[in-house]
């Protein structure tokens, strides 16, 4: 189960590219599958590369967005959870990024 303690990094697989600071491209090098982030989950992969525990940049993202820290937390794990699916992250300690709603 994901939670708001973990520290995620991107897969050693992936490479990103900003676009304008709005948008982040993925590419899953052995996949060669690509993403797209938004400006939101722009800035969690940014934490993500910095880091940071997912509490962590839900707090970030509730002081640069002005938001609520439930909608904050929910969306932090929610795109942890999907880039835990396609194989975009991995735990800090070497463990399998689990769906929250298995």
């Amino acid at each position: 189960m994901t939670t708001l303690q973990q520290r995620l990094h991107p897969h050693p697989d992936v490479v990103d590219t900003e676009l304008d600071g709005h948008e982040t491209v993925l590419l899953h090098l052995e996949t060669t599958r690509y993403y797209s982030l938004n400006a939101t989950g722009t800035r969690i992969w940014k934490g993500l590369r910095q880091g940071l525990s997912l509490q962590e940049i839900s707090e970030g993202l509730q002081q640069e967005f002005v938001v609520q820290a439930d909608r904050a937390d929910t969306s932090v794990l929610a795109l942890a959870d999907e880039l835990g699916r396609q194989h975009l992250v991995v735990s800090v300690d070497g463990g399998i990024v689990a769906d929250r709603r298995t």
